[in-house]
């Protein structure tokens, strides 16, 4: 089971970041849905010259003061790929941007990169990595990148250097390029075992790099340039004998201009250490073993009120609740998910021991738990609303298609969702951000999408449909 922080759409229908754009393929035809949670929805048709698809990618431009709403939708692109050939389309309207033919077959992963006018081709068996720029139509090639996934590089927010992680040999390297030119700014080898993955902070300030669990707990923070600036080896004081390593780690945002002030580091052992950015030294760690005597209030545990599978939560002590959850057993241990709210203020975890349950801490001041949710069924998504403290939470269920909501502001919230049922259980969600709506949301399964928000009447919800997409369909 795989709980994340974000869509895991199939092929089938790709949606754009923040799910204002939806694409699939019919046939020989790329169908895109666009103004999805308005009534003035559209629907544009183009012919692919070479299917079966591989990828099927957006590059999602974020608003800015300086930028038209048109100047952000001229800049929204989708990228289509096949063994042989990979098309770029401009969406405003729907045709051909740009070809690139001839790429070498069985690349690993292929995106867009620094923005929409570069495509990133990984190559098979992680040779290199080739930047394709549809600008001036030159390549730039990094050798033996070590992964072909987002882990394994990451672009500077708002300046766009490049860094990535390489492995030519025996030794892990970061190095740092610059933006367009792709030259080399810095190049470091790395103390690392193993090393996981790469996080730019989202103040472009630091670069995060974990090391693999076995080497015990090991965050390198390296400023923007690619130096070395501070190793963190876990909280001062701890018995490290027991150290059981690094799971992952996630930044808190920055809203605005600010800064990203926390670095959170999820442990094999199932504990959170909260690094404040001043220092990268352990402020507080968050644990997920609940002591029977600790007392919270918003404790929430689902239960069935019919036998289809419809589901509410009730409030419960906060020692039957937790202490209740199923226990996973044997390995993987560790934290399964760990998402910031959009401020910052709240951080919402899911660990491998109860999976089931999903956790919200409040940061304000001393960081302490805030809320729980229990649910039947493991956790599969914990998504926030992209500018507003709202949760939406995704459990893996076989019985009706449901969302949970919750918010600080209200109780927590059920609803059927009006979908084909999923056998295997596993649907996803996306928000959508700048809507006139109160908060839209995707709910989609393998063969159908559904846009929709959460209504309120005398004490029942309901999930109100905006639009429909199904992926055999033109709907």
């Amino acid at each position: 089971m795989d709980a994340s922080t974000g869509s895991g759409a199939p092929l089938n229908l790709c949606l754009s970041e923040h799910g204002l754009y939806a694409a699939h393929v019919s046939g020989k035809g790329l169908v895109v849905h666009s103004n999805v949670a308005s009534e003035n929805k559209e629907v544009q048709i183009a012919r692919i010259k070479e299917i079966p698809l591989k990828s099927l990618k957006y590059f999602n431009v974020e608003s800015s003061p300086g930028l038209s709403d048109d100047e952000v939708a001229s800049r929204h692109r989708l990228l289509s790929a096949n063994d042989s050939r990979i098309s770029v389309w401009q969406l405003t309207p729907l045709e051909t941007f740009a070809e690139i033919e001839s790429i070498e077959p069985g690349a690993l992963t292929i995106d867009f990169g620094a923005d929409e006018n570069e495509v990133l081709v990984f190559h098979a068996w992680n040779t290199k990595l080739s930047v394709h720029s549809l600008e001036t139509g030159r390549s730039s090639v990094i050798k033996t990148p070590k992964f072909a996934h987002h882990l394994g590089f990451g672009y500077r927010p708002k300046t766009r250097q490049l860094a990535i992680l390489l492995k030519p040999e025996t030794s892990d390297l970061l190095t740092v390029h610059e933006p367009r030119s792709y030259e080399l700014v810095n190049r470091t080898v790395l103390p690392t075992i193993d090393a996981q993955g790469l996080k730019w902070s989202p103040d472009g300030k630091w670069i995060a790099i974990w090391d693999i669990a076995s080497a015990g707990t090991k965050v390198l923070v390296f400023t923007a340039d690619g130096q070395l600036f501070r190793t963190y080896s876990g909280p001062s004081g701890v018995d490290d004998s027991f150290d059981l390593g690094v799971k992952h780690i996630e930044w808190s945002p920055a809203p605005g201009q600010g800064i990203s002030e926390i670095l959170a580091v999820g442990k094999i052992n199932g504990n959170v250490d909260l690094l404040r950015t001043r220092t990268f030294s352990s402020a507080t760690t968050l644990s997920h073993v609940f002591q029977t005597d600790q007392q919270c209030s918003n404790i929430w545990r689902e239960r069935y009120t019919s036998p289809a599978g419809d589901a509410e939560y009730a409030e419960a002590s906060s020692s039957s609740a937790l202490s209740m959850s199923p226990e996973s057993s044997g390995p993987p241990r560790g934290i399964l998910a760990m998402t910031f709210s959009p401020d910052g203020r709240l951080l919402a975890t899911v660990d491998t021991t109860r999976q089931n349950v999903v956790w919200i801490w409040s940061l304000d001041g001393t960081p302490a738990l805030a809320s729980a949710l229990v649910h039947e069924q493991p956790v599969r998504q914990i998504v926030w609303h992209p500018s507003s403290p709202q949760l939406l939470i995704n459990t893996i269920s076989n019985t009706l298609p449901a969302i949970r909501w919750w918010s600080p502001h209200g109780r927590p919230l059920i609803a059927r969702v009006p979908i084909q049922r999923s056998e295997n259980g596993k649907y996803d969600v996306r928000w959508v951000a700048g809507s006139n709506v109160d908060s839209p949301f995707w709910f989609s399964s393998p063969e159908q999408h559904v846009i929709g928000y959460l209504s309120t009447c005398d004490g029942a919800v309901d999930f109100e449909v905006l639009n429909s997409v199904s992926s055999k369909s033109l709907s």
